[in-house]
């Protein structure tokens, strides 16, 4: 094995509050897009098992306005959540 104790050690200068932040963006994008997916398996069962194509649609395009104003805002899995319970509800409900 290679010795690499006369290695020079050298001052990377790592910016660690903006690799945390960056780290926070990506769980706060994967929380956001693992409801998400969640909320369009939910609408395939609407849709596919139950046959109500217009709440279907009308629940996607509810996701797709909460994906993204949750995005936007910074609220992360909150907004696709209140979703997930509206379509998990009309699933029992139709």
């Amino acid at each position: 094995m290679s010795d690499h104790a006369g290695v020079a050690k050298a001052d990377l200068g790592l910016d660690l509050p903006a690799h945390e932040e960056t780290y926070a963006g990506f769980v706060s994008l994967t929380e956001n897009l693992t409801i998400h997916v969640i909320n369009i398996v939910l609408l395939l069962v609407l849709w596919g098992l139950e046959g109500h194509p217009f709440v279907a649609l009308i629940g996607f395009i509810l996701n797709i306005a909460a994906s993204a104003l949750a995005g936007i805002t910074g609220l992360g899995w909150r907004l696709p959540a209140a979703v997930f319970v509206l379509l998990g509800l009309a699933c029992i409900v139709l």
